[in-house]
């Protein structure tokens, strides 16, 4: 039949739509056979032709050129909204029409250096995702904490640009800005486990090697609820510091262990800070250490060192335009200021103190405290009455955030992200203990249904901030753990994180690794279950080496299926394809050796097994052993007459 009828009878079928099977879906992808070596492809999608395209070649490249230039057009559609059907007009059954049948998921035919990102179903559901408390789920390797950053991100900066998160090329910088969000601890992360408990999350007593005594400590949830509670309410204003220029020091303004705020509270009406070192003497006059230290000596003989230093600091160190941070023990500032005044000697006041500076005040906290992480890296305050802090010990993100960020303007307040890896892993009830009732969005601060609970510690009221996420990783293939706790699951979404073949290449030294992971999988859901399969991060190498492919099946996926079968290796064999009975046959991953009871006791002794079969893995296996895994069922190219 010539090109012409064949095609007339083709579209006539297609516009009577006989291609349509018993479970319709929106789009189609229709490959017509005009001869061996020619084909037409169709795109239709709501029962309407939207491209054509000839292909010079066999079925198998038709395919491949009908399912990329649909997701070319198509790049949001799902591989479930999608059939490829192949007509054929002389085909013998008298329907001209057949269902693609080698692959299930049509993403597979497509090339490894494909780019449309919206591919990854993963993202895309994570993105749409509209909720405070979210799981993603799946087995190992399937990327869940790898796209806990993507979301992470889509939270902190709903208008970031689809592209850095969706790009591979552009991984790094989503990293850098992400590890910037965890500077300005807007993203906090942990890990349950099975000694993972309600101190470490929220807060427990713990020994002060400081204070030689125990105090009440926070957890890192704690930790992020104060951190997002932190609101422009509390700034009084905003101050843009030079970084390099700026000094910052730390100091006290009264006991905090007796609950003495007379002092604070004078400080923070009258725009001041005082020092209470130095007694009634004036040290204006003093424009150097050594007149400080006979003025002070002159009038306290039995003085400490300190005291100088701290008078020292106070009127020569300090200098207008640096920044003042008031602490309230080690792990909490109460106040920001700015120096605008030198030092000023009082000798009537209100206050026992004499020695002061004038300062603007940038913020003032109110019951809720700023932890000391979002002044410090990794260290807590000093009980040192006033010292300046190193540089390199400054959480400088954080800092310009707090202090120099514009007010904001619109009803939209800066988010904060606390990611939990491996919740699953965790004693639920023991380490969010009564909390788990404040994770529900409509019990947060400022909700309708806004609740607080005393801390059973500390024995403050604690509520958690409307501004705070919770993201969660799950690793079902963990054998290790029970049912997900129901309070647990009541309060979280789930996003299943499954297997993306797409991102794996098709041709490595001759290997499909994309058809080698399916197929790996296939097998595992059939004899196990899906919460086992592989995910594809074992097979993402910078260098696609085919040595490399070789080392992860052996180095990983074998010892990763023998936990899943418990050792049964007649399984194992299953799965990768089969064994070689010697040693030497490199063209498989495994080899068996049959060893008689005769042999190890003797013919005396008597066992219940005559012999028994003894798995090994082979030794430098060739690319061969890696084809063979799917070779059997890969029927592309050879089933063209067939379809």
């Amino acid at each position: 039949m010539s090109y012409e009828s064949i095609i007339a009878k083709a579209d006539e079928s297609i516009a009577n739509k006989n291609y349509i099977t018993a479970v319709p879906t929106t789009y189609y992808i229709l490959t017509i056979k005009i001869d061996d070596h020619h084909y037409v492809v169709r795109i239709v999608s709501s029962g309407e032709i939207v491209g054509s395209y000839d292909v010079r070649g066999k079925l198998a490249d038709a395919k491949k050129e009908g399912v990329l230039k649909f997701f070319d057009q198509f790049p949001a559609a799902a591989n479930s909204d999608v059939t490829m059907m192949h007509y054929k007009w002389d085909r013998r059954s008298g329907n001209p029409w057949a269902k693609e049948s080698d692959y299930k998921d049509l993403t597979l035919l497509l090339p490894s250096s494909y780019t449309q990102y919206s591919l990854h179903q993963g993202d895309q559901a994570i993105m749409n995702t509209n909720t405070q408390n979210l799981i993603l789920y799946g087995p190992p390797g399937t990327g869940k904490t790898y796209h806990s950053i993507n979301h992470a991100l889509s939270i902190l900066d709903p208008d970031i640009d689809p592209d850095l998160l969706a790009n591979p090329s552009r991984r790094s910088e989503a990293v850098t800005l992400f590890n910037r969000y965890v500077e300005s601890n807007h993203v906090m992360f942990c890990t349950f486990h099975q000694s993972y408990g309600y101190e470490e999350f929220v807060e427990g007593i713990r020994f002060s090697e400081t204070d030689q005594k125990y105090e009440v400590r926070d957890g890192v949830f704690k930790k992020l609820c104060d951190a997002a509670r932190v609101s422009v309410k509390q700034r009084k204003t905003t101050y843009q510091f030079d970084p390099q220029q700026t000094q910052f020091f730390k100091m006290s303004l009264g006991n905090t262990r007796d609950n003495d705020d007379e002092i604070y509270d004078y400080c923070i009406s009258n725009n001041v800070i005082a020092l209470g070192w130095g007694g009634s003497a004036d040290y204006s006059s003093c424009v150097e250490k050594q007149q400080i230290r006979d003025l002070y000596y002159h009038q306290n003989p039995d003085g400490t060192p300190f005291g100088v230093e701290a008078l020292e600091r106070f009127k020569h160190w300090m200098r207008i335009g640096d920044v003042v941070v008031i602490s309230s023990g080690n792990h909490k500032a109460r106040a920001i200021g700015k120096i605008t005044g030198e030092y000023t000697y009082k000798s009537e006041r209100e206050i026992e103190y004499q020695h002061f500076r004038s300062v603007e005040w940038l913020y003032v906290s109110d019951s809720n405290m700023l932890p000391v992480q979002s002044i410090l890296r990794d260290k807590v305050f000093s009980q040192q009455t006033i010292y300046m802090f190193y540089s390199k010990d400054l959480n400088m993100e954080s800092l310009q955030e707090l202090l120099s960020g514009q007010p904001q303007q619109s009803s939209r307040e800066s988010q904060y992200v606390l990611i939990i890896d491996e919740i699953n892993r965790g004693n639920i009830s023991k380490i969010f203990g009564e909390l788990i009732t404040l994770m529900e969005p409509d019990k947060r601060e400022g909700r309708m249904n806004e609740m607080s609970v005393t801390l059973p510690y500390s024995g403050k009221r604690f509520s958690v901030p409307a501004n705070v996420h919770l993201l969660g990783t799950m690793n079902t293939a963990d054998r290790s753990i029970a049912l997900l706790d129901t309070a647990l699951r009541r309060r979280f979404d789930f996003v299943e994180m499954m297997p993306d073949y797409v991102v794996l290449p098709t041709d490595v030294g001759g290997v499909n690794i994309q058809l080698l992971l399916k197929t790996l999988n296939d097998r595992i859901e059939y004899l196990y279950d899906r919460d086992h399969v592989i995910g594809h991060a074992y097979f993402i190498t910078d260098k696609p080496e085919i040595d490399r492919y070789i080392r992860v099946m052996t180095d990983k996926v074998i010892p990763l299926l023998q936990e899943y079968f418990y050792d049964s290796w007649e399984s194992i064999e299953l799965i990768l394809g089969g064994t070689s009975s010697s040693s030497s046959d490199r063209s498989y991953l495994l080899h068996k050796k049959t060893i008689k009871a005769e042999g190890l006791f003797g013919k005396a002794m008597r066992v219940s097994e005559t012999q028994k079969v003894r798995y090994f893995v082979q030794e430098r296996p060739t690319a061969e052993a890696l084809i063979r895994i799917y070779k059997n069922i890969d029927m592309t190219g050879q089933q063209d007459e067939q379809t």
